[in-house]
C-alpha cells in the first residue's frame, strides 16, 4: 500500500508480482478498466479516478460482501464465514484464507475500495483477520 508497492494508474503493474505489467482484459461503460496479471492470473479493477484493486471474485471481495454496508463489520464475521464458505471444501477454505492473509500481512491496496465498503480500512482489516480465524477453525 505504500512505497513502490502502490501502483499509479499509469504503471498498471501487478500488485503481487512486482514489476509485471498487467494485460487489459476489458473496459466497462462506466470507464472502469479491468486487468489480469499474466504471471499470477490475479484480476484487477481500476475505477475511473481511483486506485487499482482486486476485482470482484477475489477472496477478499467475497469475504467483504456480506458486511460491505456495515460501519462495524467485525460483528458480522461469524455470519459472513458461514454465508460465504459454508459449501467450500477444506482445501478451498484454506486457499481462500491463505490469499486473504497474504494481503493482510503484505498490504498492497485499500481493501475497502474493492467494494466501496462503509467501514474504515482498519475495521475492514480487523474483520478480515477474524474472518480468517473463524474460517480456519
Amino acid at each position: 500500500m505504500t512505497g513502490s508497492r502502490q501502483e499509479s494508474q499509469e504503471t498498471r503493474s501487478c500488485l503481487r508480482c512486482e514489476g509485471v505489467p498487467l494485460n487489459v482484459s476489458g473496459v466497462a461503460q462506466s470507464g472502469m478498466a479491468f486487468f489480469e496479471c499474466p504471471r499470477c492470473q490475479r484480476s484487477y479493477a481500476l475505477p475511473l479516478g481511483k486506485s487499482l484493486t482486486f476485482r470482484w471474485g477475489h477472496p477478499i471481495s467475497h469475504a467483504l460482501y456480506p458486511v460491505m454496508f456495515s460501519s462495524t463489520p467485525l460483528a458480522g464475521a461469524d455470519w459472513a464465514v458461514k454465508a460465504v464458505l459454508e459449501d467450500r471444501t477444506a482445501e478451498e477454505r484454506a486457499a481462500i484464507v491463505e490469499e486473504i492473509l497474504l494481503e493482510l500481512n503484505n498490504p498492497t491496496q485499500r481493501v475497502v475500495d474493492i467494494l466501496d465498503c462503509k467501514c474504515s480500512e482498519a475495521d475492514a482489516r480487523e474483520y478480515l483477520r477474524r474472518y480468517c480465524e473463524i474460517a480456519s477453525a
